[in-house]
Parts: structure tokens; sequence; C-alpha cells
């Protein structure tokens, strides 16, 4: 648990402790890690808390985008305790407390591919967009896959991550004006009620990106819903 997280905790206790404010402190913690002050001075721009909304009405709120020389990353925030179950494929993470006691919440990957589809759009699919989920916490050993991660690893993971990017520092300044520009001011209930239409959307069999169908088809890990709009649209929910 990070240093602002653990004070929160303890002075607010587990009654006003409550999932959103857990997660605003996530997202403070990443904030603070990306500082300038305290990340080292790299040239880079941060983006914290961008709402956009796509050309169907819908909002989507990101927790962090970080521009930098070597690649643009879309950062999902999770600020959840005890220990952390989930593959890259399932629709459902597991989080474990004690005394046997389980929760459930959307995969964080699938749930920034949808994030990072929409940036893109932005960006006129010129860029390529990193994905990166960062557990404050730092309880995501027991997942397994390379770009989900300990905020305590966050520094490193940036400063060596090389996939043949090199950006200018006009590029930068391009992308983040692109993307700052597109930042929409919506309330939180309005933001809420977008999300449960999408939920409602996918219920009905229609794809929350483009409004395609959702058709039912086979793939290596099984049955699963994917957009009848595939290759354009490659949404897929499994069954």
């Amino acid at each position: 648990m990070g240093l602002f997280n653990y004070i929160v905790h303890k002075i607010l206790g587990n009654i006003f402790y409550s999932d959103s404010l857990k997660g605003k402190i996530g997202e403070l913690e990443v904030n603070n890690a990306l500082n300038p002050y305290f990340f080292g001075k790299k040239e880079h721009k941060q983006i914290n808390n961008l709402v956009i909304v796509d050309e169907n009405l819908k909002s989507h709120q990101i927790d962090h985008i970080e521009i930098r020389l070597n690649g643009i990353f879309c950062i999902e925030t999770k600020n959840y305790s005890g220990l952390i179950f989930g593959s890259e494929n399932n629709n459902k993470w597991t989080q474990c407390l004690r005394r046997g006691k389980k929760n459930y919440f959307y995969n964080p990957i699938k749930q920034n591919k949808s994030h990072i589809f929409h940036l893109k759009k932005i960006l006129e699919n010129k860029y390529n967009i990193n994905s990166l989920i960062v557990f404050t916490q730092n309880n995501a050993d027991n997942i397994n896959i390379n770009n989900v991660i300990n905020l305590i690893d966050l520094k490193t993971y940036l400063n060596n991550f090389n996939d043949g990017t090199n950006y200018t520092s006009e590029d930068i300044d391009y992308i983040y004006n692109k993307l700052i520009s597109s930042n929409k001011n919506i309330s939180n209930s309005k933001h809420i009620e977008n999300i449960n239409n999408t939920k409602e959307e996918i219920r009905s069999g229609i794809c929350p990106r483009c409004k395609g169908k959702l058709i039912l088809r086979e793939g290596k890990y099984g049955e699963f819903y994917g957009c009848s709009n595939y290759p354009y649209c490659k949404f897929t929910i499994k069954k």
C-alpha cells in the first residue's frame, strides 16, 4: 500500500474508505510517481483524468496518459488490496481478501483496449499507444502479464521500454495538444449513466464501440462474442 493511500485509510477508516475514493487515491499515487520531481527529469508530458466523448456520445474516462520519447502509454490504475488473480483473456479478475472473501472486477486489459481504440481515433491512427495496468498496492505479482505491473516498478518499466519508438519534442507536443483538446467536462453522474448504457447495449447484443452486432464465434480459448464489423472493430467479450 502506498504511503498516501495508507495514511488516508488510517485516518478515514473502512467506513468512509469507499471504492470511489480508493480509485482517486490510486490515481493520485500514479500521478505523483510520474511527477518529474519524483520520476526524474525525463522529457515527457502527462495527462491525468482525460474524459473523451465518442461519436456515439459515450464518455470514456482515462486515468493517465504518459507521452515520452520512447512511446505513448495509456495507464489504467487499480487500487485493490488483497491477492489479485486473472489472465489476459478472462472477462473478470478476482480479488481475494481475508477469510475467503472474493470480489470480481472487469479485466483492466480489456478496459484499456477500449480506451486505446478511442485515443487512436483522436490521433487519426498515426501513433501506437501502449497499454499499461498499474496496481498501486503493489500486489500484481500473481498476474504474469508483461504490461501489468506494481507501482514500485513504474519508473523502471517506462525508462526501459523499447519498441524502437523515438519521438521528437515536436511529436510529444503535437500528441499532447491533440489529446488535451479532446477533453470534455461532464458530470460524474452522466459518465456513470453512459457506463450503464454500454452494459445494456452489450446485453442486447450491440457492439458498444461501433453499434455493430455481437456475433457468437469460436476461438482459441472457447466461445466469445465478436463485433460483426471485424477487422475494423475488434471488440470482443467472452460468452
